[in-house]
């Protein structure tokens, strides 16, 4: 059976549209704005920002739309729905790369850790090396599929070594439990609700050295018309992130506790998606660097047209950093 800590030691949420808003509507707030939110324990800072009503201390009157996948919650933004919201950094270089305008304005997670590769063993998988020829389930387009691409390479296969089953992380459990794919690519939540079903049936495969050639990063990102029109908008947001940040850092149970109830989920498990994040606000050469790699193999699959220009220079433009170089210089390291 999965042990939950084990995980840790060998470690997104995507998935079918869910639009459900709820309003938070704080006193003495100045700023009407919506935050196009996805779901799972990797958004714990605008969760914890959205539960202790930073965004009111920080004077934003914070609407949140609820997604649950940061594909869709970008398109709100996209589609100028919402002002601001949380995805990663797939479906926002796959938008830019089609002539689309998201601007990042923060980092504020990133792991190496919440991904995995969960086999069923009954049907003769319990090594990487038995993956070769078989059906592995991700979701096409996104962050988990190209993480199954560096998985692949990390144990000397390429994705043209497996036959790829396009499906959300729910479908995976089931199609895992029954047989009908041999192994899924997405997170740990998925992986431990295969094995409440099928308990020792389900293995984590080997991720040993995955942290040095893959990483997610959970980004805040604002529509350019707001960050255009009004920038001062953009730094209250940020500010809010910080604060979030820090309440996470000061008081981790009240953030732990807000998460857990946001996400549905077991304080427990909830400790545990956060610990295999990296929190921290920051804007650097990191984010960039991945978005180039993963546009590069983007280019390479099919999955996005070849690009008439410099792909880093487009990733580069679509970070705005004068919010963050405002309020804590020190966290924003970009070239260029």
């Amino acid at each position: 059976m999965i042990s939950r800590r084990s995980l840790l030691q060998t470690g997104g949420y995507l998935g079918v549209a869910a639009v459900v808003p709820s309003v938070i509507v704080p006193v003495h707030a100045e700023m009407s704005v919506t935050i196009a939110e996805s779901e799972g324990h990797g958004w714990a800072v605008v969760y914890t920002a959205d539960a202790a009503d930073l965004w009111a201390k920080n004077g934003l009157e914070a609407g949140v739309a609820k997604f649950t996948a940061g594909r869709l919650a970008l398109d709100a933004v996209l589609t100028e729905s919402a002002e601001f919201c949380t995805t990663t950094q797939s479906p926002t270089l796959l938008a830019l790369m089609r002539g689309l305008e998201p601007r990042v304005v923060a980092d504020f997670s990133r792991s190496s850790r919440e991904m995995l590769v969960a086999a069923n063993r009954t049907l003769g998988v319990s090594e990487p090396s038995d993956l070769k020829g078989r059906k592995i389930a991700t979701k096409v387009g996104t962050s988990g599929h190209f993480f199954l691409n560096q998985w692949l390479a990390l144990h000397g296969m390429a994705l043209s070594d497996v036959e790829l089953v396009n499906m959300g992380g729910p479908e995976m459990v089931t199609a895992v439990v029954r047989g009908d794919v041999d192994a899924f690519a997405w997170d740990w939540l998925t992986a431990i609700a295969a094995q409440d079903q099928a308990g020792d049936d389900i293995v984590v495969l080997d991720r040993e050295g995955i942290d040095e050639i893959w990483a997610y990063h959970l980004i805040f990102v604002a529509n350019n018309s707001l960050v255009e029109d009004s920038p001062e908008t953009v730094e209250k947001a940020v500010q809010s992130l910080l604060d979030a940040e820090e309440l996470i850092n000061t008081d981790r149970s009240q953030a732990i506790g807000h998460v857990a109830e946001r996400t549905a989920t077991s304080i427990d498990d909830t400790t545990i998606g956060m610990d295999l994040l990296d929190i921290g606000v920051t804007l650097d050469d990191s984010l960039v660097d991945v978005m180039v790699a993963e546009a590069e193999w983007a280019i390479g699959q099919g999955i996005s047209p070849e690009y008439d220009g410099d792909l880093r220079a487009l990733f580069r433009g679509a970070v705005y950093e004068d919010a963050l170089q405002n309020l804590a210089p020190e966290r924003v390291n970009l070239s260029g």
